[in-house]
């Protein structure tokens, strides 16, 4: 376990226990590390840490974390220190609580507790009077939340009230204390007892004496049991009420005769009740003693019929209520006699569906329940039903179909003050499962109503998500464009040109693109790479604001839009969780490759290999963890702009090296076409012309095998770094030029059957004249920046008599207008390298330098001339060849 994590697990409360050291109320004890008389060691529970503030302290100006206590305390090493700590957190170290009791030794203890804590109440035993409740009479107790502190407090208490829902860990630390906090459940509410068969406490059933409109009552998680406890073998009348309060108003009344249970609202007849009453073989008489109101009456009519089924040869009565009125509030108004005269009164009730039937006639099928789900808002989509409103906040998650995990508000229809609000996995049953049950309870809804309400919300949620996810497929991937009969002619005749290459060049300019037409037509050509299996990548070098981005995304609007990706930003997992085929014979632009930094391994292999692959673990539809492989396909070109050339060196390694012409001539003629812009003088039409046709030229490529028959006999510069790598990227350039002429090239076969196209020295002299500059790069010790910065240095010096061309830094600096530093720097890079050397000064006047190497980038120059020199070796070849074919004919 490392560091960071053990002391962010370990409390320095946990580690005061282990040793037996109690800090009083403000967080202050007697220091152990020294003789101490007065509390001088300040614990900070927010920090986890402590501090003695005694100069005599072996520990004094040392705040001390639970590593550091752990050392002092023991007198050990660090790492002993830090296996103890970790044996704390896995339970090696202090003593492990003792475990929880069961659940019905549990809950009677509480219940206990809870019943001598309703006395010393003064809000509680006023509310208790206030309902008319004798607390003389009957068992009911108080929830003051204060079971977990002080004297009472103890790791089995808590392991057990954790356990069984008493209490809930809030998930932070107390920053008074510095132990955990948990929430009591059911704070200030009276307490009544549910119990099983053998009388048993299992359950506790909640009642808010603060707050009687919203919350009102609670049942404890794995609510079991009944009120006031399973009815009597020997019952002969049984009166059923709506409500624990109603059940506890009648029982303090000792009725003679009667058997009292209580529903648990109107909407819950549980399985223990059923059968509960159904194992009374002596009974006679089910008595409903429910609310006046409508919910009442409709709860009697539905549980009347499931009793009478139940027990055929039972009487069934109602009592009839007063309009609005439960048991409790007629035991607040009335005289108990009220309770005897409304029973002696009770009549027989009859379910609706024992009316004379009429005939049977055909029906019409029944209307379906009216579902409404709202996704305009995709932070808060909200679910309507005939019975209530649910609002999902946060959206759901759209990449994980294994799941569907929603944060759920609901709102009864029926009584605005009836809400509940749960996080849920609707793929998960016994999650929706607890769901429907925690719903049946907090709406009063049938457990029918409520399932089919959350089979309803997870259907509509499914087919939401999938349309999202549809939508976001189709919006990731551009509508391919679809060209008219006429702009398919000119392309195709444009493909045809005599000079192809020359008037794609001519279109480029067109298009937009000022200066760099050779750096752009070898930019236009690096994109049609991906065509091929192998695609070849770019990298645009130059300072800030020198036009790197300009030409990139210049020579990207010839682009068909299908074939671009454009980025900012990229990570990791941004590449390993793309569809597989989202990057398949795409380029992908960077504008920045600082922005992708962290992505630069997987970007690199896949440059090389066409193909990343991770191994991960997810979840499953049951929660269980299961490996996963991720797979993401190429080809793909990558072109990415920076202005620092030496981070990048294993990205260049894999790419073409554009450097921006930084000079005044260049730089002028930019600011001219943007003052031109600017004036309104520039046809943008004719712009946007040119580059549809280049559009449109590459829509008609297809992909075709090329064969070049002098790849056998073409070399490039000894002095290139990476030769085996540059020299595959030369011909793969000659190959996309090659590849571009598909629609001028006689096509031939080869002894497979396969077509495939030849490369003539027309292209070779293309693909020269395009690529010397970035060899020159690549064959250069210095990068661009320097290089740049050199041969004006030399250029400058040599305008000098050649008795006077030493120079001091200070001066080049201000003639250059540069960066003290910047320039200090590259003259320590090139006196390194050898290119300048000292001569003179000192550090108080600055040192004197001279050049070294006048002519070294025109030997340099002339070695990347093989290129040319072996093409004038193939001309000549072929033109002799030709010649004697002319004299054999």
């Amino acid at each position: 376990m490392e560091i960071p994590d053990i002391k962010q697990q370990l409390s320095i409360a946990q580690v005061l226990d282990h040793y037996h050291l109690k800090p009083d109320k403000h967080a202050m004890l007697h220091c152990p590390f020294h003789d101490d008389k007065t509390p001088s060691l300040q614990v900070y529970y927010k920090t986890q840490s402590c501090y003695c503030f005694s100069a005599n302290c072996s520990t004094h100006g040392k705040s001390l974390d639970v590593i550091d206590f752990i050392m002092y305390m023991d007198k050990s090493t660090k790492h002993e220190a830090i296996k103890k700590a970790e044996s704390f957190i896995t339970g090696g170290g202090a003593a492990t609580a003792q475990q929880p009791l069961s659940r019905t030794a549990m809950l009677t203890k509480m219940f206990t507790y809870f019943r001598n804590a309703l006395p010393s109440s003064k809000p509680a035993r006023d509310y208790v009077e206030g309902r008319s409740l004798d607390r003389e009479k009957l068992e009911v107790g108080y929830n003051s939340g204060q079971f977990h502190h002080g004297t009472r407090k103890d790791k089995q208490l808590i392991e057990s009230c954790l356990k069984y829902g008493l209490l809930l860990d809030r998930g932070h630390v107390n920053n008074r204390t510095g132990e955990k906090a948990y929430s009591p459940f059911g704070k200030n509410c009276i307490v009544f007892a549910l119990r099983n068969p053998q009388n048993q406490v299992v359950s506790l059933y909640f009642r808010s004496t603060t707050n009687d409109k919203k919350a009102r009552h609670f049942y404890l998680k794995d609510r079991q049991g009944l009120y006031p406890n399973h009815p009597k073998p020997d019952t002969k009348k049984m009166i059923l009420t709506e409500s624990i309060i109603d059940a506890a108003t009648l029982q303090q009344l000792e009725l003679q005769g009667y058997e009292i249970l209580a529903l648990y609202g109107t909407n819950v007849l549980t399985e223990e009740h059923t059968k509960a009453i159904g194992d009374l073989q002596e009974l006679e008489e089910i008595i409903f003693f429910l609310n006046g109101d409508e919910a009442g009456r409709k709860a009697t009519e539905k549980y009347s019929k499931a009793l009478q089924e139940l027990k055929p040869s039972v009487k069934i009565t109602q009592v009839e209520v007063p309009k609005n009125e439960d048991i409790n509030s007629l035991a607040q108004s009335h005289e108990p006699e009220i309770f005897t005269h409304l029973l002696d009164n009770r009549k027989p009730f009859f379910p609706s569906n024992e009316v004379k039937e009429e005939p049977k006639q055909s029906k019409a099928p029944a209307p379906e329940t009216k579902c409404i789900l709202d996704t305009q808002n995709p932070e808060q989509i909200t679910f309507e039903n005939e019975w209530l409103t649910a609002t999902v906040w946060g959206g759901i998650e759209k990449e994980n179909l294994s799941r569907l995990k929603i944060s759920l508000h609901i709102k009864s229809k029926e009584n605005k003050y009836k809400t509940f609000r749960d996080d849920v996995n609707l793929y998960s049953h016994q999650s929706t499962k607890k769901l429907i049950q925690n719903l049946t309870e907090a709406l009063e809804l049938s457990t029918t109503q409520i399932s089919n309400t959350v089979t309803e919300l997870t259907e509509k949620l499914e087919e939401y998500r999938m349309q999202e996810r549809e939508a976001q497929v189709k919006a990731l991937k551009p509508k391919l464009y679809e060209m008219t009969h006429q702009e398919e002619q000119q392309a195709m005749k444009f493909l045809k040109s005599p000079e192809l290459v020359k008037s794609t060049l001519t279109l480029i300019s067109q298009s937009g693109l000022i200066g760099e037409q050779k750096n752009g037509l070898l930019l236009f050509f690096l994109y049609l790479s991906r065509f091929f299996d192998e695609p070849l990548h770019a990298i645009i070098f130059g300072r800030s604001g020198s036009g790197k981005t300009y030409l990139q995304t210049k020579i990207s609007e010839c682009l068909p839009e299908e074939s671009v990706r454009t980025i900012t930003s990229l990570t990791e997992n941004t590449l390993y969780y793309s569809t597989r085929d989202f990057w398949k014979h795409k380029v992908l632009l960077i504008e920045d490759l600082d922005g992708v930094y962290n992505a630069f391994l997987p970007l690199r292999e896949f440059m090389s290999k066409q193909s990343i692959t991770k191994l991960t673990t997810d979840k499953d539809a049951k929660g269980n963890n299961v490996q996963k492989v991720l797979t993401v396909e190429g080809p793909i070109c990558v072109s990415g702009a920076t202005t620092k050339e030496g981070i990048y060196e294993d990205n260049a390694n894999r790419s073409y090296l554009l450097h921006i012409n930084e000079g005044a001539n260049h730089m002028e003629e930019v600011m001219d076409y943007q003052r031109k812009l600017q004036a309104g003088l520039v046809d943008e039409n004719s712009q946007n012309i040119a580059k549809q046709l280049l559009k449109n030229t590459q829509r008609l490529l297809k992909p075709i095998k090329v064969i070049n028959p002098y790849a056998t006999q073409l070399k490039i510069p000894d002095s290139v770094f990476k030769k085996l790598r540059t020299n595959m990227h030369y011909l793969r350039l000659i190959e996309i030029i090659t590849f571009y002429h598909q629609g001028q090239r006689p096509r031939q076969k080869n002894a497979k059957g396969e077509e495939y196209i030849l490369t003539n020295l027309e292209d070779i002299s293309w693909a020269n004249r395009l690529v010397k500059e970035s060899l020159l790069r690549k064959s250069d010790e210095l990068n661009g920046q320097l290089r740049s910065f050199f041969e004006i240095l030399k250029a400058t010096i040599s305008k000098r008599p050649e008795d006077q061309r030493a120079f001091y830094s200070k001066e080049i600096r201000e003639q250059f207008r540069m960066n003290p530093m910047k320039a200090n720097r590259y003259l320590r890079e090139l006196e390194m390298w050898g290119y300048i050397r000292q001569v003179g000064g000192n550090r108080k006047i600055g040192f004197e330098y001279e050049v070294a190497a006048w002519e070294e980038y025109q030997h340099l120059q002339s070695g990347i001339d093989i290129l040319d020199s072996t093409l004038q070796k193939l001309k000549d070849k072929e033109a002799k060849n030709n010649s004697k074919k002319l004299s054999v004919t």
